[in-house]
């Protein structure tokens, strides 16, 4: 039985790569704590549901803020968010969707929703 001495610039490239794959799934579920997006799926008065999930990392008391999406003039970039409300979800339906109130401004369905850290 032959026995090989591993030197340390072949276990570099393992090192490397073991430490890549950690921090793309730890930077996943960090990006999930401070920068979440979706959008409204219905609204109803004050109560709107959200395409966002238990999967997402949404949680009941996160706040997000509301964004419309306006259409420009034809320009190289021909839309423009703009931040119209703010809501709060109240109610995790699942690991897609979240139920939420409007706690500022307005929110109305197929506006964007986003989560971050503040």
């Amino acid at each position: 039985m032959m026995h090989r001495k591993i030197r340390f610039s072949s276990a570099v490239p393992l090192i490397l790569v073991t430490s890549l794959l950690f921090l793309m799934f730890s930077c996943a579920t960090v990006y999930h704590s401070f920068i979440m997006k979706g959008s409204i799926i219905k609204a109803s008065g004050s109560e709107v549901y959200l395409c966002i999930g238990s999967k997402d990392g949404a949680s009941v008391g996160q706040e997000l803020d509301v964004y419309e999406i306006i259409e420009t003039k034809p320009t190289p970039t021909p839309f423009r968010r703009v931040i119209v409300g703010r809501v709060k979800i109240t109610e995790i339906v699942d690991e897609h969707f979240a139920k939420a109130t409007v706690i500022a401004g307005k929110a109305d369905k197929n506006d964007i929703v986003e989560l971050t850290s503040r």
